[in-house]
């Protein structure tokens, strides 16, 4: 009766530990194929990558962009929200980040709980890319926070 429980035990560990992993990678794999979209110039990939790989409520939610530029004599920043087509704006944050992000290689990658940061260099230029994913299959991304400096 011992070596039943065991067993059992011990497949319900490896079961657990099993859909751990592939969670992560699941997450691993559309940061990963996030910035391969973000390197190719074109509109029409962004907004199916965006369409396929965000979930419904996050491509729903408006946009607010805070920048911060650290060379205004007042240490200015401005905050502006869209509110036009959602998918449209996010797009334009593609756009964005091709032009910063397009040639970038990811530094290193770390996941913890459903949120995943990801270090991305592109010539001298450092971005963290936040992101927040679904605790459900199919893990779709539902937040997203970038942060670029030198």
């Amino acid at each position: 009766m011992n070596k039943i429980t065991l067993l059992f035990l011990l497949s319900v560990n490896a079961v657990c530990a099993f859909a751990q992993e592939s969670t992560e990678k699941v997450m691993e794999l559309r940061a990963r194929e996030m910035m391969r979209i973000i390197s190719i110039d074109d509109k029409s990939q962004w907004k199916k990558f965006i369409k396929e790989n965000f979930t419904q409520a996050f491509i729903d939610k408006n946009m607010k962009a805070k920048v911060q530029t650290s060379d205004s004599n007042e240490g200015g920043s401005t905050e502006t929200t869209q509110s036009a087509d959602n998918l449209e704006a996010k797009a334009g944050m593609f756009a964005r980040l091709h032009e910063d992000f397009g040639a970038g290689k990811i530094s290193s990658l770390k996941i913890t709980g459903e949120k995943l940061e990801m270090v991305v260099m592109d010539s001298g230029l450092k971005g963290t890319f936040r992101l927040t994913f679904e605790k459900t299959k199919p893990f779709r991304i539902d937040g997203m926070g970038i942060e670029a400096g030198n």
